[in-house]
């Protein structure tokens, strides 16, 4: 009876652990991308991010994630233009794609900018 409960805790403590274990993709800091101008970026940017302007997404995303379960968050100024590079990005198969936003929404859950 007791080696049943030590195994059962055991099992209860490394459960979490051991599903993280076969999809690293999921502990991965996403890849932040910056879906606004050229112009825009230069005046500030989350200090991670990668700017593609989201109508140059799908012919960049391939050299910056080439796997397509990459975590990927995308951020424009509003969030409209960060729709349109998700949906783009859902389009070519990639599965782990959010849009977060704008920038100020970004910066409101603690996204540090430049």
């Amino acid at each position: 009876m007791k080696r049943s409960g030590i195994f059962a805790l055991l099992l209860l403590m490394t459960a979490p652990a051991l599903a993280g274990a076969d999809n690293p993709a999921a502990a991965a800091p996403p890849l932040v991308i910056d879906v606004r101008s050229a112009d825009e970026y230069q005046q500030s940017h989350v200090r991670q991010a990668v700017n593609v302007p989201y109508d140059q997404i799908a012919s960049r995303i391939a050299a910056l994630a080439p796997a397509h379960d990459t975590p990927i968050a995308l951020y424009c100024h509003s969030g409209r233009r960060a729709g349109i590079a998700e949906q783009t990005l859902h389009q070519l198969g990639y599965s782990h794609v959010e849009n977060k936003g704008g920038l100020s929404d970004m910066q409101r859950n603690g996204y540090p900018t430049e």
